[in-house]
């Protein structure tokens, strides 16, 4: 689930820390529409934020890796206390 979401948002944004994309990848994430609600302009940009601000991006990685350190450990040491 972490890791998964995580995946999905470097897909869809330059989020990742590593160069993933392909060059055909640039034409689709640098196009723009105008906005026709809020919520899509605070979606547009939150992404924004996260594709600009390295401290965002490690943060993330950072979160990611905690939350599935969690769901790792959660599964491994259930049932070893039961």
């Amino acid at each position: 689930g972490t890791f998964a979401l995580y995946s999905l948002m470097c897909r869809n944004a330059k989020v990742s820390l590593t160069p993933s994309q392909q060059a055909e990848d640039k034409e689709v994430l640098n196009y723009r529409l105008e906005v026709p609600s809020s919520r899509l302009w605070q979606a547009s940009t939150m992404k924004s934020m996260l594709e600009n601000s390295i401290a965002a991006k490690y943060l993330l990685l950072f979160v990611t890796m905690l939350g599935t350190a969690m769901v790792i450990g959660d599964g491994i040491l259930t049932p070893c206390i039961s």
